[in-house]
């Protein structure tokens, strides 16, 4: 049977990015009684997504591996339902395409036990980790989602299994740091992304260039570092390592830029303002580049001197960036912060000069001063943001004897 409201999928939207797609369909799939799932999806050799197919949960036919003489009911009824996202390359977006409007089954009355609608959305898991690090009790994260989204129904249940996964997967990639940290007794350095990695013969060659970086980085923080994620070096190595400090891959390097670039574009008066017109004019210039076939060339490599505001005030974050030469701390411009412990703070080191990394800091580590920029050209809400780190920003002041603010 066709269901009167599939039609609220057509859609003359375009959307920035992947992620805004599918978050798009299935927020409008819960309105709707509908769980919606992504089917395929097209990756290019570079990486680049290209398409997606979406369909409903109930779509397909349920396989089983074992004869069986049960009589197991699969939620799985081959509902007709699909919709296709295509990336535009020329234009950088993507638009949305329903192939199948019809459902074979009635919209669900209420999400609430549904399994898929339960799941953490990866910037919800990215929040829970978060919490989860800060000791914040599983009853408090849950009331913290619900908060952020009065749609999540997800369960304590929920929570409790992110953190047992979670602790799972620290205790399985932590190695003993007694004979590994011959430049540092006290730096627990953890180099595997995961656990196979340990046997490859390039588990070698990358703990020698992260024992490298660490020597690159402020004393003060060896302590604090717990892991090095390095990038590629192809001129986009900022912008990679941005990407891996939001969660994402690091050949999401161009939507960085994209991302970047609409801050710059829609907020320019402003920035105007802290930078002038022509620094300006040419922050934008560094950031139009989307080659992935050819290296980006110096004019178009990351500057976070300038870069750094324009991160943290798309991405709403606290950026830290590391080096022996200057360290420096990035806050939003414009946003009213959340409460403490729904911060997100991310931190890239520059090292050799010429390449950036991205940093896991652990702890309570110092903060390194913030930038004047965002001192000067703050909006009166995006003050409380420095309030809860006032003491960390003393802490590196009164090693460094310099002005934390």
């Amino acid at each position: 049977m066709a269901s009167s409201h599939t039609s609220a999928f057509s859609t003359d939207m375009v959307f920035k990015t992947h992620h805004d797609l599918i978050e798009w369909v299935q927020n409008k799939g819960r309105t709707l009684g509908y769980i919606i799932i992504i089917k395929r999806t097209k990756v290019k050799p570079s990486g680049w997504i290209s398409k997606t197919t979406l369909m409903c949960d109930r779509g397909g036919i349920h396989k089983s591996s074992k004869p069986s003489t049960r009589n197991t009911k699969s939620k799985k009824i081959n509902c007709p339902f699909q919709l296709a996202g295509k990336h535009s390359k020329l234009y950088g977006i993507w638009t949305l395409q329903v192939v199948c409007e019809k459902h074979n089954h009635e919209p669900a009355s209420s999400m609430e036990g549904h399994p898929y609608a339960m799941r953490l959305s990866n910037d919800e898991t990215r929040l829970v980790v978060d919490l989860i690090k800060k000791n914040v009790k599983p009853s408090d994260i849950l009331s913290t989602l619900k908060e952020r989204n009065k749609d999540n129904v997800s369960s304590l249940q929920t929570i409790y299994n992110a953190r047992q996964k979670y602790l799972g997967k620290l205790k399985e990639l932590t190695i003993p740091s007694a004979t590994e940290e011959p430049f540092r007794p006290s730096f627990r350095f953890d180099v595997l992304e995961n656990h196979e990695q340990a046997r490859h013969s390039s588990y070698m060659e990358q703990k020698n260039h992260s024992c490298s970086y660490i020597n690159q980085l402020p004393n003060l923080f060896h302590r604090y570092i717990r892991h090095i994620h390095d990038v590629k070096s192809d001129g986009n190595c900022g912008f990679r390592a941005i990407a891996v400090c939001l969660g994402l891959n690091e050949d999401a390097w161009p939507t960085i830029r994209s991302d970047l670039m609409e801050e710059l574009n829609t907020h320019r008066d402003e920035y105007d303002e802290i930078f002038g017109r022509e620094c300006r004019l040419q922050l934008h210039n560094s950031l139009n580049f989307f080659n992935s076939d050819i290296a980006a060339s110096l004019e178009h490599w990351m500057t976070l001197h300038d870069m750094g505001i324009l991160i943290a005030s798309k991405y709403n974050v606290i950026l830290h960036c590391l080096s022996v030469g200057d360290s420096m701390t990035y806050l939003p411009l414009r946003s009213t912060p959340p409460v403490w412990y729904q911060h997100v703070a991310i931190a890239v080191g520059h090292v050799n000069d010429n390449h950036y990394v991205k940093l896991d800091l652990q702890g309570g580590y110092p903060m390194p001063p913030v930038v004047p920029q965002w001192v000067h050209f703050k909006h009166v809400c995006a003050s409380a943001w420095v309030t809860p780190y006032i003491n960390r920003l003393n802490m590196y002041a009164q090693h460094y004897n310099v002005r934390y603010y």
